[in-house]
């Protein structure tokens, strides 16, 4: 680890030794407390981890590493700061007096868990030794005044929002400070440098800790910026920068202690930058060791905070190893009964979802929230066969790389193949000149690629998740949407925008939505969503053929759950047509993405009870073929539109809308919605129940026919 080598605030070197004295308020029984509180973290990491890989938890982003920062910044809080933190923060909120379960609530796919206004339980007779601030948060908010605002999955936007935060307390003419904490990736992006120079610009009371741990998921520090230090950033926002050992809780606590007085008393903003070493994998869906050695994490261990903090009181006489035995049991005694008090808190009801999404309901949203509760008692599951969906997708880009130079794979995919290891063997077969890594910054690589576009690339940019897009949103809206239009032709944007959708697989919030609609409105660009390997293959092909940009949409729960044969033949698809799946003479049922498995199903069961349905894959979502579809209701007359996205503005909608204008006189019966509901996704423990079901859908079509002969 050769960035411990270089200068930085640090009072504990990794063998334990002091380097410099300590400051005066470090005393015995301030730094004990440290230590105990960062043994309990880790405590709770372990056990976080093991509760995921036994099914109890969602994916969960170990700390381990990390523990010194955290515990740092929720000691160094005031009751009444605000505390804006990321999705790696768990120490710092349970000094800050979140109960451990809460945090489990939350990564445990209940949104419960981001409500703050019940603190801390971990509080009982004789848990208080040593000063933990965890076991005794006497320095903690109150419960209802608590304006810590919880955790931001979405990379580098909490810092806008601490700006906002920051502005607000100063308008206040409070003596009040906010901290909000990153990882080093998010300095690659806007969001974050834009925060800093308006920070240093407004002379707000606002603190920036960015965890430096080396690894921006898959991504090395090394490619994430060209600078020394990354609190070198301040220096252009006119803000003080700080490098700090995060690994010495000693200088972690100075550090930010002293910048949190500092903004309280009105002199602006600092950016601290905390020197660690992620020990752990990115979360527990990723496997670090396909992207980093072993050689290099065995180093990083012997720079790690607990075991330096705890040589450095055994040496001062402050500790021994009875203590640390005692201490080590007491902290799992703690923490199991954090996890049964987690496991035993009663599923919320799905409605729920509902209740805090506006002020108040209209009618046409009570509808829905009756039609869940009435379909909450239902559920099932899918097929399978040869290659996968996520294997033709892969399949399609070597076969385009290899038949063609100009196209080239970029995004935060790792050698290994990103997140899903859609591109995996690209980088080995084709090299890093047509492969590229690039920072985790969205906007950056949606900007990038409409410059290769226009020079004439092939481009296809990974993005890992849908919910992802919108910071390269100005990129793809107003420049490669728009590239033909601007230069009348004279240049264009033959791009491929690749992004996994949807829910369906127990992801942490902003990872399941369907956002097809929002792209479908922006004129200029093409949407295709593959339902199957065969059309994942084909449609892939035409869309990087396609002189113009196509956000191409990869359902996810279908990536490795539905198969078949694929044909390595380079033939395309067509990217203006519907693909009829299944003949039937009494509804036309149009759907796309992983709803097409249910669909198909539906239609089985229909078939066995004497309705014959004709299931239509859109495929396209723009532009649609709505020849195919109309000439389907010339024979059936009866129209249901399935979709996974909420309904009101939905493509169903549209659908809809174009049959009333050109094949009203067709219909037999008014067409029908089965669609997701108008709300926020849920977290993945009450996720299934907003899923599309089968029965959803043998529900309508039976209503459609039998209703209405």
């Amino acid at each position: 680890m050769n960035v411990q080598a270089l200068p930085m605030h640090r009072f504990i070197d990794h063998h334990g030794n002091p380097v410099d004295q300590l400051p005066a308020w470090a005393k015995p029984s301030t730094l004990k407390g440290f230590y105990c509180d960062m043994v309990l973290t880790r405590t709770y990491d372990n056990k976080a981890v093991a509760l995921q890989r036994t099914g109890k938890l969602g994916t969960y982003p170990s700390h381990l590493g990390a523990e010194a920062i955290g515990i740092a910044i929720g000691r160094a809080l005031q009751a009444d700061d605000v505390f804006i933190p990321y999705y790696r923060d768990m120490p710092a909120m349970w000094a800050r007096g979140i109960a451990m379960e809460k945090n489990l609530q939350y990564w445990g796919g209940d949104e419960r868990g981001s409500d703050f206004s019940v603190t801390n339980n971990q509080k009982t007779a004789n848990t208080t030794p040593h000063n933990s601030a965890i076991l005794s948060p006497d320095h903690l908010p109150n419960d209802s005044h608590c304006r810590d605002l919880p955790f931001c999955v979405p990379i580098a936007t909490q810092c806008t929002h601490a700006v906002g935060v920051a502005s607000a307390l100063k308008i206040e003419g409070s003596h009040k400070a906010a901290l909000v904490t990153c990882g080093d990736g998010a300095t690659s992006k806007g969001d974050f440098l834009e925060s800093i120079n308006c920070a240093g610009t407004w002379n707000i009371p606002l603190v920036f800790v960015v965890n430096n741990n080396q690894w921006a998921i898959s991504v090395p520090r090394r490619l994430q910026c060209g600078a020394d230090y990354l609190s070198e950033k301040a220096k252009g926002a006119g803000i003080p920068g700080l490098t700090v050992d995060g690994n010495d809780i000693v200088a972690m606590f100075d550090a930010i202690q002293i910048s949190l007085d500092r903004a309280r008393k009105g002199k602006g903003s600092t950016l601290i930058e905390a020197i660690s070493y992620r020990l752990s994998d990115h979360t527990t869906a990723d496997d670090a060791s396909r992207y980093r050695s072993k050689d290099e994490l065995h180093e990083a261990w012997g720079f790690e905070p607990i075991s330096r903090l705890k040589t450095y009181l055994m040496r001062q006489g402050l500790w021994s190893e009875q203590d640390d035995k005692q201490w080590q049991e007491h902290c799992q005694e703690v923490v199991e009964q954090a996890v049964e008090r987690y496991l035993n808190i009663p599923v919320q009801a799905p409605e729920t979802a509902f209740d805090f999404l506006y002020e108040s309901l209209n009618t046409e949203l009570h509808q829905q929230r009756d039609e869940l509760i009435n379909k909450a008692m239902r559920m099932q599951e899918a097929n399978m066969a040869d290659m996968t969906l996520l294997e033709a997708v892969n399949l399609a880009l070597h076969h385009e790389m290899e038949h063609d130079p100009k196209v080239v794979v970029l995004g935060e995919m790792s050698r290994h193949g990103g997140v899903f290891r859609a591109t995996v063997g690209l980088k080995a077969k084709f090299g890093l000149k047509r492969v590229i890594d690039s920072p985790l910054a969205e906007a950056l690589i949606g900007g990038v690629t409409v410059g290769m576009a226009s020079q004439g690339l092939r481009p296809v940019a990974e993005f890992q998740f849908q919910g992802f897009v919108f910071p390269a949103m100005e990129h793809l809206m107003c420049h490669a949407a728009r590239m033909r239009n601007r230069t009348r032709g004279r240049l264009t944007c033959p791009a491929v925008f690749r992004a996994p959708f949807g829910g369906g697989i127990h992801a942490p919030e902003h990872h399941s939505e369907s956002i097809e609609a929002l792209f479908a409105h922006i004129p200029g660009f093409k949407v295709v969503i593959p339902s199957s390997p065969q059309r994942a293959y084909g449609l892939l092909l035409a869309s990087i053929r396609s002189n113009d940009p196509v956000m191409f949409f990869e359902p996810k729960r279908i990536y490795r759950t539905v198969k078949s044969d694929v044909n390595d033949n380079g033939k395309a698809l067509p990217l203006d047509t519907c693909f009829t799946l299944r003949k039937g003479r009494d509804l036309t049922l149009v759907t796309w993405g992983a709803c097409v498995v249910e669909s198909l199903q539906a239609a089985s069961t229909l078939s066995s009870q004497g309705i014959e349905v004709e299931v239509i894959d859109l495929a396209s979502i723009k532009p649609i073929d709505m020849a195919t579809i109309i000439h389907s209701l010339e024979k059936t007359g009866r129209l249901l539109v399935v979709h996974e996205a909420s309904k009101t503005c939905g493509v169903g909608a549209e659908i809809l809308a174009r049959t009333a204008e050109h094949a009203m006189c067709l219909l037999k019966a008014p067409p029908k919605r089965v669609t997701g509901m108008d709300t926020i996704m849920p977290y993945y423990r009450n996720e299934d129940y907003f899923m599309i079901q089968e029965e959803d859908i043998v529900i309508a079509a039976r209503e459609l026919v039998e209703g209405w002969k």
